[in-house]
């Protein structure tokens, strides 16, 4: 390891003091190895989050049009032979502090798509990518986190082309001399990638945790999480039309869209209110580097850090619905599982969830109903939100054959291998051209390796 350059990402936030001590044990560990270790502790560091705007790919290149000091990580972490995310984990999955620069790796990517290790993934800008290390805290013990931590690492590391990976979890209770002996073994060892295992973490619907349709008990929450500011998402016009379903059965809706102010205590103020209002909360989002976008990760820390104070007297539900820009649905596997934990950790129950792919290339910034839409049918769309809307009213399960159907090919008769490869080599590289050239930048230059040694 020695002589080699290191970027530690550290996301441990405001009051997470246990982390210290097995923090302080990593960079020990490290300076004895002689290596040349680079050190950012997030917290500190004033850092915008992305908003999906990829100027980076059609602006600028290779490089975040937000000019701080993401920029300078982004290219040391290239730059680098190995990364290092330090971070709690937050119901199974990375903290909003190291969140919030992992999903800024979207300049290292290409647009284009094509497949690696079975799934469909950005192609990569840069011949070379550093080693990824994963290492987790936990607060409290718990084997499926653990388990779902080191899969989302692994994820990670073949969405960023990492060159190999390894991930573990710690209490940060270890004796130091242990903890340091485990760490060494952790950044010394390469894991298999999780290439189909991650599936299985895929929530399930539970049974129990329904409860009958009470008068005093219809009132919906939409949490948009989409980060997306210059146009109208995916996760939005999806959101909105299911709380219009409810809405047209009676109930009582309320829309809040996660923005900037959330770091702050009057936008978490907000927030909690709005849900501790709510009987049904309907949380709509895309996934971002395999898991939730910065934004939802901070709005679940938030409410669970509110419900470990406010005892709500009512039971509530949560209800997620979650799109990518890939083909296979089950992608979101690991997003909707990290969901399903703070469900449970705040004492809510899970009503179920949908998981859908390649949602840009189907909604295309289009209402459902719009007359005379572009783009694939949605028919397929229309009626999985119908029907889910029409379980939630009820408060009844839903159905299973709901997922098959929003997730089937929207082309009638046409297989999904065909339709993979319509979204892989028509629907996003046109586009993406074509944006492109619309800003002055030709194909050529969306190849662009601005931090290349």
């Amino acid at each position: 390891m020695s002589n080699r350059k290191i970027v530690i990402l550290n996301g441990a936030g405001d009051g997470d003091d246990y982390l210290t001590s097995p923090f302080s044990v990593l960079t020990d560990l490290l300076e004895d190895d002689a290596a040349e270790v680079r050190c950012y502790d997030l917290k500190d560091i004033k850092l915008a989050h992305c908003t999906g705007c990829m100027d980076c790919w059609i602006k600028t290149p290779g490089i975040c049009v937000v000019a701080d000091e993401g920029r300078e990580i982004i290219q040391t972490i290239i730059q680098s032979d190995m990364i290092i995310f330090f971070t709690p984990v937050t119901f199974g999955g990375y903290s909003s502090t190291l969140k919030i620069i992992v999903d800024r790796f979207i300049p290292l990517l290409l647009p284009f798509l094509a497949q690696y290790h079975g799934d469909t993934h950005h192609t990569p800008r840069y011949s070379h990518y550093p080693r990824l290390i994963g290492i987790g805290i936990q607060r409290y013990p718990s084997k499926t986190e653990a388990e779902l931590f080191k899969t989302l690492v692994g994820r990670t590391a073949i969405d960023f082309h990492a060159s190999s990976f390894a991930a573990d979890v710690f209490s940060g209770e270890e004796d130091n001399k242990e903890l340091k002996k485990q760490l060494q073994s952790t950044i010394s060892r390469s894991d298999s990638l999780p290439v189909k295992n991650y599936i299985s973490f895929f929530p399930k619907t539970d049974m129990k945790s329904f409860y009958n349709k009470q008068e005093n008990a219809r009132n919906t929450l939409l949490i948009v999480g989409s980060p997306k500011i210059k146009q109208r998402s995916t996760s939005d016009i999806f959101g909105e039309y299911l709380i219009e379903k409810m809405k047209s059965a009676g109930w009582k809706t309320e829309k809040l869209t996660l923005k900037g102010d959330l770091k702050r205590e009057k936008g978490q103020a907000e927030l909690c209110s709005a849900v501790d209002r709510s009987d049904l909360i309907i949380l709509a989002f895309p996934l971002y580097a395999n898991t939730l976008p910065y934004l939802v990760t901070k709005a679940l820390e938030v409410i669970a850090s509110h419900k470990k104070i406010v005892q709500m007297k009512r039971p509530q539900r949560i209800f997620t619905f979650i799109n990518n820009g890939y083909p296979e649905f089950h992608q979101n596997a690991l997003a909707l599982a990290i969901c399903r934990n703070f469900a449970d950790q705040c004492g809510i129950s899970w009503a179920g969830a949908l998981a859908m792919g390649a949602g840009e290339a189907i909604g295309q910034g289009q209402e459902l109903t719009q007359p005379k839409r572009s783009g694939p049918p949605v028919k397929h769309v229309i009626k999985a939100l119908d029907k889910t809307g029409e379980a939630l009213v009820k408060g009844i399960p839903i159905p299973s054959d709901i997922q098959n159907l929003i997730s089937k090919p929207p082309i009638p008769l046409m297989t999904f291998g065909i339709w993979r490869w319509l979204v892989v080599n028509s629907f996003s590289r046109r586009s993406w051209k074509q944006k492109a050239v619309e800003n002055g930048v030709s194909e050529e230059k969306m190849y662009a390796k601005p931090y290349a040694d």
